[in-house]
């Protein structure tokens, strides 16, 4: 097995090593791991599922407004109720 260097920035070497601790491995499986997964789809299918993903995260922002929304309205209606009647 030759060996490759790879260049990461610092944020994906944290994660990776957060990710290699956790999984008991060493941050050198972890990226092997990774290029594994990553060559195992084909690149069409890179493509939809990376705007799988992409409709998957604009949806969920979509929600997390909505929650917001619900909360700020029951927070109000809370205070409401929580004031004596004059």
């Amino acid at each position: 097995m030759s060996a490759s260097v790879v260049h990461l920035n610092s944020k994906q070497r944290q994660r990776l090593a957060r990710r290699a601790k956790k999984s008991g491995k060493s941050l050198a499986q972890e990226v092997n791991k990774a290029v594994e997964l990553y060559l195992s789809v084909p690149p069409e299918m890179q493509k939809k599922l990376s705007a799988a993903a992409k409709e998957a995260n604009r949806a969920a922002d979509r929600m997390i407004k909505r929650l917001d929304r619900t909360i700020a309205n029951v927070d109000r209606a809370r205070a409401q109720l929580s004031r004596p009647h004059r």
